[in-house]
């Protein structure tokens, strides 16, 4: 059943609404900068495949610990509070890594930014859901969009710091100082009206089928996303012999391409339907991570990226409303078991990745990534079309 949302005032909303795009924009030029400095911080510590691997795995060992208990601090002390603790946290910790002096405590600090990382981004999605229920209309994937817009003004930092000559330390540090900028200013902002009624809380269940499928593609989608995030970059400068400045434009063009397929996400699901936009894009990524495989030239790499960006944008937000329709009498629990697998599936691959490449190569080990989207592709008609489809229960949401 729909919990009923009192009227609000759109300028009451409007505020918050800022101040969540502003937590979205801060933390994904965090994670653009960190993109882009990946390839760098290889070089530096003179890491091997393997080695780099153990780093990003930290990452998502800190990020799965935090996640898990971040939604139950958050029903607990308000959900504007610990979105803007986790922010301030994420944004203290993201230049440390840059500072450590060898391997070991370089892991340690990743295993800190990760347990940041997540901890945030289950707070500051929770807390936007609560504020697109206050507005009335789906809003979820402008704050994505910003998140994207973040991840290619970051990368864009990022290339052009190193291009000056800069190392990690540099790219990094800027990435806490834009990110706390962003966090302080909106701080207040982030209050929102208790209009919204509390879901009776429920206990433990198996999640069903329906939602297993869903949470599958969702896993599959974002384990692509996440080793192009971590591995574009250095693809590009083992494969095509570029400069670090340079690939850190393999990401920036995947995440430009993902940031204007999102801001026109609504209109296109609107206009073809859930099942037919996760299909095509997911094939359209396919076709763009062969273009990048095949052909080991910069620009064919970077352009490939871009397509399989505009690909994969819309899969996302697509399978976390789906998931909330699995469980009809209680869509944050699907949206939140959609959204577990997504993640999982996105902060394990870029360690896993690193383990394949290490033992083969790298290309073989990105070859996995088109197999993910291909399955995807194939998938989604079947998966997506039984039930209602995404159009109507948006429109329905509206009316």
């Amino acid at each position: 059943m729909t919990a009923t949302v009192q009227p609000t005032k759109p300028a009451s909303i409007l505020r918050p609404r800022l101040a969540v795009t502003a937590l979205f924009l801060a933390n994904g030029s965090g994670i653009g900068l960190w993109a882009a400095t990946i390839a760098p911080i290889k070089l530096q510590y003179g890491l091997t495949d393997f080695q780099l691997s153990m780093v990003l795995l930290a990452f998502a060992i800190g990020a799965i610990l935090t996640m898990t208990m971040t939604g139950h601090i958050a029903a607990r002390f308000g959900s504007a509070r610990v979105a803007l603790l986790t922010g301030l946290a994420f944004v203290a910790v993201v230049p440390i890594p840059a500072f450590m002096p060898n391997l070991a405590t370089l892991s340690l600090a990743i295993l800190l930014f990760g347990a940041c990382n997540g901890a945030m981004d289950v707070a500051m999605n929770g807390h936007g859901a609560i504020v697109e229920k206050l507005n009335g209309k789906p809003i979820m994937s402008s704050f994505h969009a910003a998140f994207s817009l973040g991840c290619l003004l970051g990368a864009g930092a990022g290339s052009a710091i190193l291009a000056a000559g800069f190392g990690p330390m540099a790219t990094m540090s800027c990435a806490g100082i834009f990110g706390a900028a962003l966090v302080i200013a909106f701080a207040r902002s982030l209050h929102v009206p208790e209009t919204v009624p509390r879901e009776a809380p429920v206990g433990f269940a198996l999640p069903s089928r329906a939602v297993l499928l869903v949470g599958g593609l969702a896993f599959l989608t974002m384990f692509a996303e996440g080793a192009i995030a971590d591995w574009a970059g250095v693809y590009l400068v083992t494969e095509t012999g570029t400069t670090t400045a340079i690939a850190a434009w393999g990401y920036g063009g995947f995440a430009l391409a993902m940031m204007i397929g999102r801001f026109l996400g609504d209109r296109v699901v609107h206009a073809f339907g859930a099942a037919k936009v996760v299909a095509f894009g997911a094939a359209a990524s396919v076709v763009g991570l062969a273009i990048t495989l095949a052909f080991p030239r910069v620009d064919a790499a970077i352009a490939g990226y871009a397509l399989a960006g505009i690909g994969i944008a819309n899969i996302i937000p697509v399978m976390f409303s789906a998931g909330g329709r699995a469980v009809p009498d209680h869509p944050a629990i699907g949206v939140a078991m959609a959204a577990t697998c997504g993640y999982a599936g996105f902060l394990l691959s870029p360690p896993l990745i690193g383990l394949f490449a290490d033992g083969f190569s790298l290309r073989a080990a990105l070859v996995a990534l088109a197999a993910a989207m291909l399955i995807v592709a194939l998938a989604a008609p079947r998966v997506l079309g039984a039930g209602p489809s995404l159009d109507t229960a948006s429109r329905d949401a509206v009316q």
